[in-house]
């Protein structure tokens, strides 16, 4: 019940409210929940950000919850469909954002997003791609991963060992590894939790068959009779299997956890590693700073391109639930700002969707320098399998790569998997 003392405060902030000018004080308290991945420097990264958003918007109150990534995976989409969802949400680009889209938890914000201090203004239309599904933004990008065959410079230049320019001579490169120690592992994989080895299908399915060549499969929009029909998945198996067989990866890849095979390149225990742009922090803080990086090799015959490489877009979408869209929209927008993608950069490691401000980043090291430059020419992006698939397709593809790298199934049986996979997401969503 409202007390006299509280009526004129009450009356007082209607009239200012209709005046357009409520003191900060008198607004309503805003109180943003926010969902994003453990990632080093992420806590760090969002505290900063809030309390420099709250200079503008003294009103709003950030949130933060952090998660591993496995149980992210799972945890984000029943928390959408709950009473308790956050109102910003960090996602992968790909199927984990068009899916929420399709099920109508992802919020359109693309008026916002283009309005002026909007997120649509500052990132190029590459990036905005990344969450544009039927012409329509669900989500503003925040980083780029990428991936590189990350190589210890010194290692390379004692044994005269030169980089390899295809498939074939990097398979050469871990059998000249052999022969000088056959104890040393050249390029350790550390399949454990299944997402390392689905990272080398991811390009080498580009490297044996392109993009476009893929392109109508990974959408499920080939026709039932041709789906994932094309002898390059198998080929593609084919030539993980040759570097295998070359003793490129440890003795048991899918026992080995992802954390033991970057540790084997960053103490130099192993000259090589398939490793993502986020790896380079770990480098650092092992200090090791004597390694150099290049795009994983053509297939000989293939129609791969030498300018395509990985790119997987991560960034930010709001809940369809959420009952403070403007604000939502405002903060993730305020977060992709080029001095924010500076903070961004310098805090976490990563690559900022907006690097207008990367030289200001202090302590960056050459290769981070190096690796913002050469994304800058990538001709196409090449999205990780494993969030640009259909889900249960994703799943189908992650035990695949596992059992042909157990050598319990072949490449032909693999693939007939997957298809089998595909086939069955294809229907359902045509049943829709």
């Amino acid at each position: 019940m409202k007390t006299f003392l509280q009526r004129p405060v009450h009356i007082m902030a209607l009239a200012l409210g209709l005046l357009g000018a409520v003191p900060a004080a008198l607004a309503q308290d805003v109180r943003l929940k926010m969902w994003t991945l453990d990632n080093p420097g992420y806590p760090e990264f969002i505290a900063q950000a809030a309390e420099a958003f709250k200079k503008t918007h003294p009103d709003v109150t950030i949130e933060h919850q952090t998660f591993p990534g496995d149980a992210y995976k799972t945890s984000l989409p029943v928390a959408l469909v709950g009473s308790d969802a956050p109102d910003v949400f960090f996602n992968w680009s790909g199927d984990a954002a068009k899916r929420l889209v399709r099920d109508g938890l992802a919020l359109d914000i693309t008026d916002a997003a283009m309005a002026k201090g909007g997120f649509g203004t500052e990132l190029g239309a590459g990036l905005l791609d990344a969450f544009r599904y039927d012409g329509r933004l669900y989500g503003a990008a925040a980083d780029a991963v990428s991936k590189y065959v990350f190589y210890n410079k010194d290692y390379f230049a004692t044994n005269k060992i030169s980089l390899p320019k295809t498939m074939a001579e990097l398979a050469g490169v871990c059998k000249a590894v052999r022969a000088i120690d056959p104890d040393t592992v050249p390029m350790p994989l550390g399949n454990k939790t299944r997402w390392k080895a689905i990272h080398w299908m991811t390009m080498l399915n580009e490297r044996v068959m392109g993009i476009d060549g893929t392109a109508a499969d990974y959408d499920l929009a080939r026709p039932a009779d041709a789906l994932f029909t094309d002898p390059g998945y198998a080929q593609a198996f084919d030539e993980l299997l040759k570097l295998q067989d070359a003793g490129c990866f440890e003795e048991a890849p899918n026992a080995t956890e992802y954390t033991v095979a970057d540790a084997m390149f960053a103490t130099q225990d192993s000259p090589m590693e398939f490793c993502g742009t986020w790896c380079t922090a770990g480098l650092d803080a092992a200090g090791f700073t004597d390694y150099g990086f290049f795009r994983l090799p053509l297939v000989e015959g293939g129609k791969g391109e030498a300018g395509a490489n990985f790119l997987v877009p991560e960034g930010f979408q709001v809940s369809s639930k959420t009952q403070h869209a403007k604000e939502a929209v405002e903060w993730i927008s305020f977060l992709v700002s080029p001095g924010q993608g500076a903070k961004f950069a310098e805090l976490t490691k990563f690559l900022p969707s907006n690097p207008k401000m990367i030289d200001s980043v202090p302590n960056a090291t050459p290769q981070f320098r190096e690796i913002v430059a050469d994304m800058g020419t990538f001709t196409r992006g090449i999205n990780v399998l494993d969030v640009l698939l259909e889900a249960s397709v994703a799943d189908a593809y992650l035990n695949a790569t596992v059992e042909v790298l157990n050598r319990t199934v072949t490449p032909a049986e693999a693939v007939a998997q997957i298809r089998q996979s595909a086939l069955a997401a294809q229907a359902k969503l045509a049943a829709k």
